[in-house]
């Protein structure tokens, strides 16, 4: 059998893109890790905020495997890219 070395179990519905967890839906490393992210200043906040599930659930879990198949730091920096680019976007749109 092969196993999928991404595969996290209960990390995500994978029908939905939903997170599971506790009452919120939030588990407790895309809590941490927004909180890393948006520390960053308002214009990072904003984004987070206003980021959709699928978006922040892509960021968060290419977080994690990246982490893990490179660095901490490799994986933080991939993700303040994608929290910069999402800016980007919003900021034409007049999201933030």
């Amino acid at each position: 059998m092969a196993q999928d070395h991404n595969y996290v179990p209960g990390w995500a519905d994978t029908h939905n893109r939903r997170y599971k967890g506790n009452s919120d839906g939030e588990w407790a490393a895309k809590t941490e890790l927004f909180k890393e992210l948006g520390s960053a200043g308002p214009e990072a906040r904003c984004t987070l905020k206003n980021l959709s599930e699928p978006d922040g659930n892509f960021i968060v879990n290419r977080y994690r495997s990246l982490s893990r198949k490179t660095s901490e730091s490799a994986a933080l920096r991939w993700a303040q890219g994608q929290v910069a680019l999402h800016h980007r976007q919003m900021t034409s749109i007049g999201k933030c």
